[in-house]
């Protein structure tokens, strides 16, 4: 396998779609695993029919979100706060090689203003970066690139403790509450 070819597609395909937020990790990843769709329950109302200007953010959102599967390398996360916070991680890492204890890295932090309006939620972020890490090709690595700082809509849901973010292509990202 050529690994410069392999970094390269992958880090073309995670920076066009990181540089969208939450989006960037997983669709890199979408032929390497799907999440799973919720059990269908029924989806509990958490938002107002109004937007929240005042920054406030439903209660059943605050908190730690994760979307990760086993065996995956990807994890996504969020953390929401009650006064209308919000602060992402996307990290993508694999081996280079199978005798090797290297691992590339790719991680999205971003952080922000985070507005829900009923079933939309759009994050506004104030700080966004990229760091990339190739020990294969050392010289195009960067740590904390600024990234622009493009406000993301969503349609959200939650049902059983599933929260579900739905973007403006259709493509869906699953997260799981964890203990903060």
């Amino acid at each position: 396998m050529n690994l410069r070819v392999l970094s390269y597609g992958v880090r073309r395909a995670l920076m066009v779609s990181l540089t969208l937020g939450v989006a960037g990790v997983s669709t890199a990843c979408a032929t390497e695993h799907e999440e799973p769709s919720p059990p269908p329950s029924p989806t509990v109302s958490a938002a107002p029919a109004t937007p929240t200007g005042t920054g406030a953010v439903p209660a059943a959102l605050v908190g730690a979100w994760e979307s990760a599967q086993p065996g995956s390398n990807t994890t996504l996360a969020y953390r929401f706060t009650a006064d209308g916070r919000y602060a992402y991680a996307g990290v993508l890492t694999y081996p280079l090689s199978a005798a090797s204890n290297e691992f590339y890295l790719l991680k999205r932090s971003t952080a922000g203003a985070v507005e829900v309006d009923g079933r939309t939620l759009t994050l506004h972020p104030s700080s966004a970066t990229t760091t990339r890490k190739d020990p294969a090709h050392p010289g195009d690595d960067y740590t904390d690139r600024p990234d622009p700082l493009t406000p993301q809509r969503f349609a959200w849901s939650l049902a059983d403790e599933v929260f579900t973010l739905t973007d403006e292509k259709g493509l869906r990202f699953v997260f799981r509450r964890v203990d903060s």
